[in-house]
């Protein structure tokens, strides 16, 4: 599974960072760069493992965001003081969407066709469908 699949099946937006690799950007949203926020990026190159990348400004906000994921099955690759990367199965459902929840990325779901159809009522015309990038 590559970093595209993931974010079209979980609905998220898909985002390259300063070095050009692909991410999943989270909180916080104002940083300047995309990699300063907590973001979900691909580890191996067959896609078997994703990482997180965590960070807080307190060591004990980090230690109870680390034994959330711990307790849901992740693999720590590395640890710091406030920060880290931890590793998971895209393909497990449970693991993906705590390390959505976990690095605080916003979730967009699609529109119902009954949202579409009032929305056409009243004379919004949908935009096409973005691509990922920045």
């Amino acid at each position: 599974m590559t970093i595209e699949q993931f974010a079209e099946q979980c609905h998220v937006k898909v985002r390259r960072d300063s070095c050009g690799e692909e991410i999943i950007p989270g909180r916080p949203r104002n940083a300047k760069r995309q990699e300063d926020r907590q973001h979900i990026y691909q580890h191996s190159e067959d896609g078997k493992l994703f990482g997180i990348h965590v960070h807080f400004r307190s060591a004990r906000a980090f230690g109870f965001a680390l034994r959330r994921l711990l307790a849901a099955g992740f693999v720590p690759s590395r640890l710091g003081d406030a920060e880290c990367n931890m590793l998971f199965d895209p393909m497990n459902p449970e693991e993906a969407n705590a390390a959505i929840q976990e690095a605080g990325i916003r979730i967009r779901k699609p529109a119902s066709p009954e949202r579409l159809a009032r929305l056409a009522r009243i004379g919004f015309k949908p935009q096409p469908e973005a691509t990922s990038g920045a």
